[in-house]
Formats: structure tokens, sequence, C-alpha cells
């Protein structure tokens, strides 16, 4: 077998490897959204999507540093308190404002923190050390907000270990 066989038989495999846990995910969402489609009788529909809100940027004001805990899946928000239990919370920051990002290894597994843009590219450079012991903390110092970020992310764990990052304007 060349090459050539052996990538194409690789990208097969991984493809329905996709597809079967996309499935299972599938199945298991729908299985267990069977009570959750009922509503009370006496109460109207929420019509507002909490992802629709408008972000209060006068919260994140003084915020400089964000914490989290780095598990295979998901980033888990620490600090500040607008973040604290969400898996991969949405953040926003500052245009211009720096910011620190610091992180405690939840699971034993090797983790990173990227800053990346829309082209899945890491803006300059920010990107912390890998840490796989768990317990084990580091910070991703002197993070400068810009337009161009768009997520932070672990390069090992970029289905599951991925948060969206909002930039406002001062």
């Amino acid at each position: 077998m060349d090459d050539s066989s052996k990538i194409l038989d690789a990208v097969v495999y991984s493809r329905r490897a996709m597809l079967k846990a996309a499935s299972v995910t599938g199945v298991a969402l729908v299985a267990g959204c069977a009570d959750d489609a009922e509503e009370p009788d006496d109460e109207e529909p929420d019509d507002e999507e909490p992802d629709d809100e408008e972000v209060d940027a006068e919260e994140w004001e003084d915020v400089d540093e964000f914490y989290f805990e780095g598990r295979t899946e998901a980033w888990i928000g620490i600090e500040p308190e607008l973040i604290a239990d969400e898996e991969n919370p949405t953040i926003t920051l500052i245009e211009g404002q720096e910011y620190d990002f610091r992180w405690v290894n939840g699971d034993g597994v090797t983790h990173n923190l990227e800053i990346r843009d829309g082209d899945d590219e890491i803006i300059d450079d920010y990107q912390s050390d890998d840490v796989s012991e768990e317990g084990e903390e580091t910070t991703l110092e002197g993070v400068v907000a810009s337009e161009d970020m768009e997520v932070y992310i672990c390069v090992y764990h970029e289905a599951t270990q991925v948060g969206d990052i909002e930039i406002q304007s001062d």
C-alpha cells in the first residue's frame, strides 16, 4: 500500500468515526429533550434567546484577568464571577485593554491556551505553555485585546475546549 492509499484510508476512517460520534450525540440530545419540550399552559414561551442578549460592556470594564480550569471536555470558568462555572464561556474584551489568561490543569491531560483570529491563526504569539500535570497552573500575560480576536482554544482539544471572544470598543 502506498502513502496516498494510507492517507485516504485514514481520512475515510476519521470521517466515519466523526459521523458515528455525531449520530450518537444527536440521538442522545433528542432523547434527553422530550421532557423539555412541554410548557405549562399558563405560561407564554420566552421569545428572547439568551445568545441574542446585548453584551453589557460595563460589566466587563474592570476585568483584567480570566481564570479557567482546563479539562478535555471544556474550559471551565472560575473567575471573574461573570463566567464562574460556565463551560467555554463567551468572554468580552475591551479593545486596547491588557489581560492575563490564567488556567489550571483539571484532568492531568496536556493542554495549552491560544488566542486565535477568524482564519484560525494565533494572534501575536498569544499562546501559553503546555501543561500536563493535574493542578499545574500557567498564565498567558499581557494579551492586548484587538478586533481580530475571535476565540481562545486548546490546540489539543479544538473541538471541545474553545470559547468565543467578543471585542467591545470604548
